[in-house]
């Protein structure tokens, strides 16, 4: 590092970690550091985390990153990014009177359903009440109860004293904000899951009363909005001395995972497709048009650069499963990926035949199903815990490969190569993969696990003014070229793959509902 750099901070809290990095003006990492924590799964569909465990790995991360480097720098402004779709209620003076109710949650399906149902329908929504919500938003409430329309409404229809005790109800990344400066404030591109703002001038989102009304939500509940650009305050002066931070150092609002991960894949010229890979899955653009399709759960929705929408198009589970199937296998310990590396390896493409389904806690998209579950398929005695592997492996991008189709006909791209980030990105093996599956390129990005933080950092400095968009850069550090040999094996697989789903969802939803 140069003496007194410039330098900003990006915080992306994810579901399972806590991701901080340093970086010069234009997204160069210096230091980053992860930080762990667990989800609480319940019946019902619930899926909750402890709000005060972020803020703490937040901290954790902040002090980890300042003393990784001994040269002088000088942290101009923090960018925050993470979860998306998440709910904190929190009182006047900033406690939390809930644990946060996170985007894995569907206890509030109930309540959008009898929101949005009504006589004549399509796809289960009222028309007139449809034709509002696209027409200004681009989107409608999903029916899985996973927004955060969802979890506000499961609050004041089933834990009503709560809903009264709440001043405002935060997003996770709008709560880091509150941590940090005090300020009850929220990106507009954040909100956008409330379905209660005017979506039609991107570089102008709005709250819009109508709406708000509609959904039976108090607006004195919901933060005051601003640009995911804008600075939402200063570090408070407690803060400030507890990271070791100056206390003019300025917190930007930033934006949701999604939206800050094309940012910092550096995907951001319209149409270039973005396959983000970690605990959840998404393939995104940037668009200048608003656009939906409600057959398949997708919409153009306000992104975190001004004037632009990307696509929302996320699949609910990828690295999570293997994570879970790992564990179940007793794969454990430092060497951990090593061996699962190894094991995956070993088996054949197609996995001796052995396939398996990755909906382990429903689906968002391509198909908007709370109902489906995951599991294996056409399992014999020749399989071992390699084809388990390979199967999870392979399962996952069967189902992207399905996201992959609806996303290129919404964008109306002809086939080309994606860009890749997220923790999946690291293997040697998934990336592959993916590219076989889909018979496209995959470029992998540097430091793939920690390009979202990476976009947090960006976005703070194109807010201070230390970056343009258009200077942003993808930095590709692996290619992964698809196999030929594959193509045909791979074609049968996900025909399977994808009839399995026809063929067994009404029964899945009786078992489920």
């Amino acid at each position: 590092m140069n003496l007194n750099l410039d330098c900003f901070i990006g915080i992306d809290l994810g579901t399972s970690s806590c991701k901080v990095v340093l970086t010069d003006t234009k997204g160069k990492i210096f230091a980053s550091h992860r930080v762990n924590y667990s989800v609480e799964i319940g019946e019902g569909g619930k899926a909750e985390q402890d709000p005060r465990i972020w803020v703490e790995a937040m901290k954790d991360g902040v002090r980890k990153i300042l003393h990784m480097t001994d040269e002088s720098y000088s942290v101009r402004g923090i960018g925050l990014t993470g979860q998306w779709s998440g709910t904190v209620p929190l009182s006047s003076d900033g406690k939390e009177l809930y644990k946060a109710i996170i985007w894995m949650d569907t206890r509030g399906k109930k309540h959008v359903q009898k929101l949005t149902s009504g006589f004549p329908s399509i796809s289960g929504y009222r028309v007139d009440k449809l034709v509002r919500w696209l027409r200004k938003t681009a989107g409608a409430p999903a029916h899985s109860g996973k927004d955060s329309l969802a979890h506000i409404l499961y609050i004041k229809n089933e834990i009503p004293e709560l809903y009264q005790r709440t001043y405002k109800f935060l997003e996770p990344k709008d709560y880091l904000a509150f941590k940090l400066t005090g300020e009850f404030k929220a990106s507009w591109d954040n909100i956008s899951l409330l379905w209660v703002t005017d979506n039609r001038n991107p570089n102008l989102i709005k709250y819009d009363d109508e709406l708000i009304e509609a959904t039976g939500i108090d607006k004195g509940k919901l933060p005051e909005l601003i640009s995911p650009i804008d600075v939402v305050g200063k570090l408070s002066q407690n803060v400030a001395a507890e990271l070791g931070l100056p206390g003019d150092v300025s917190v930007i609002s930033g934006s949701g995972d999604m939206q800050c991960s094309i940012v910092g894949a550096g995907s951001v010229g319209e149409g270039s497709l973005l396959l983000y890979a970690g605990t959840s899955l998404w393939i995104t653009a940037h668009t200048t048009y608003k656009k939906t399709d409600i057959f398949h759960n997708i919409a153009s929705l306000p992104s975190a650069l001004p004037g632009y929408y990307f696509v929302a198009a996320e699949q609910e589970n990828a690295g999570n499963c293997l994570e879970y199937i790992s564990r179940l296998l007793s794969l454990e310990g430092e060497n951990k990926y090593t061996i699962i590396e190894d094991l995956v390896s070993s088996s054949p493409a197609g996995a001796k035949n052995l396939v398996f389904l990755p909906w382990l806690f429903g689906e968002r998209t391509p198909v908007e199903d709370p109902y489906i579950r995951g599991g294996f398929y056409n399992l014999s005695l020749e399989h071992d815990k390699g084809d388990f592997l390979r199967a999870v492996m392979e399962g996952v991008a069967y189902n992207s490969k399905w996201l992959l189709s609806t996303v290129e006909r919404f964008i109306s791209r002809s086939k080309g190569p994606l860009t890749m980030s997220g923790g999946v990105a690291l293997s040697s093996v998934w990336p592959k993969i993916f590219a076989d599956v889909f018979e496209r390129e995959i470029r992998v990005v540097e430091n793939p696990n920690f390009s979202t933080a990476r976009g947090a950092a960006m976005i703070a400095s194109i807010g201070l003014g230390y970056l343009k968009a258009e200077e942003i850069e993808s930095k590709i550090s692996k290619v992964y070229t698809p196999d030929e040999r594959n193509f045909n094996l791979y074609r049968k697989r996900y025909y399977h793959f994808v009839n399995y789903y026809w063929r067994n969802r009404k029964d899945m939803k009786k078992l489920n509902s």
